[in-house]
Parts: structure tokens; sequence; C-alpha cells
């Protein structure tokens, strides 16, 4: 893994770390160890999935809306694996559409810095 790759999964885990804290543990009142360990399941496999996989192929709208669902659908099913009980699928989109705010602005630096200036396939 290139020092590129692992300073953008360190800034992925923080702030969906953050986030998740924030909406799932302040205003959710979820514990926040399992919130912890919840987000760095949704940091890894969105970086894989939506970071490496789908901005390198599409644009950073399909890349965001693909990280929207894919949040969305983690944390309201993988959920009650880490809280023991489950979780509104509200409060679910709430977490996913904060962190989309986040996820428009990391792809622009997984563009610029990690991934490359490749031109999208979609925008050819």
């Amino acid at each position: 893994m290139k020092i590129r790759h692992f300073s953008a999964i360190l800034m992925k885990i923080a702030m969906v770390t953050i986030v998740l804290l924030i909406v799932m543990t302040t205003f959710g009142n979820y514990p926040a160890q399992a919130t912890i360990g919840l987000a760095l399941v949704i940091a890894v496999v969105s970086f894989v999935v939506g970071d490496l996989a789908i901005l390198r192929i599409f644009n950073n709208t399909v890349a965001t809306i693909a990280d929207l669902g894919l949040t969305t659908f983690v944390i309201w099913i993988f959920g009650p694996f880490f809280y023991g009980f489950g979780v509104p699928i509200s409060l679910a989109l709430t977490s996913a559409v904060v962190m989309g705010i986040g996820e428009w602005f990391f792809h622009k630096y997984m563009t610029a810095s990690v991934i490359g200036t490749r031109e999208p396939v979609s925008e050819r």
C-alpha cells in the first residue's frame, strides 16, 4: 500500500468516525465503542468500493451517491451486530447524508492526490 493510500484511509477513518460519533452516539444514544467499530467497517468498505473502485471508473457524483447508499445499508444492516439492537433507517440515512457531504470533498482529494487525474469514463 502506498503512503498516499495509507494517508487517505486514515483521513477516511477519521471523517467517518467523527460523523458517526456525532450522529449515532450524540443524537442516537448508541454506545461510542460500538460506533467506533462500525465506523472502521464503513470506512474500509467505503474506501475499497467507493473510492478505489467506483471513483476510478466514474465521477465524484456517482461515487458520492454510491457511498451514500452503501453507508446507509451498512449502518442499517450491520448496526445491530455492533449495538445489539436495530438502527432506524432514518438515523442510518441521516448519518450517510452528513457523511456524503464529507465524501464529496474527500473524492476531490482522492482524485487529485491518490488516484491521479485519469479522465473518468462517464465524462469522455
